[in-house]
């Protein structure tokens, strides 16, 4: 079966998140509904870190969607905005 793979850039909604907590806390409210591939950190600027999010999904399920990602994300605490940057499906 094809899956989805999706990449969010997600901001924390203040400066000074602990970007280890955050990244746990997603990967915690992501899985094992979804495979989270990796979280890499990306400087913006001024101290400020924007998070980049890889996840997998199954291409053919009503039990899963963007739609329920973005609101699993915005659900945690520290987590100001949410890009949806690439997609792409996987498989031959």
């Amino acid at each position: 079966m094809a899956e989805v793979y999706l990449v969010y850039r997600v901001t924390p909604s203040k400066s000074d998140v602990n970007y280890e907590e955050l990244k746990n806390e997603i990967k915690k409210a992501l899985e094992p509904k979804y495979k989270v591939d990796k979280v890499e950190e990306e400087d913006i600027g001024f101290g400020i870190k924007a998070l980049r999010v890889y996840i997998r999904m199954p291409e053919e399920s009503e039990e899963h969607s963007s739609d329920e990602v973005e609101n699993i994300l915005s659900g945690i605490e520290g987590i100001g905005s949410i890009e949806l940057e690439y997609f792409t499906r996987l498989g031959f």
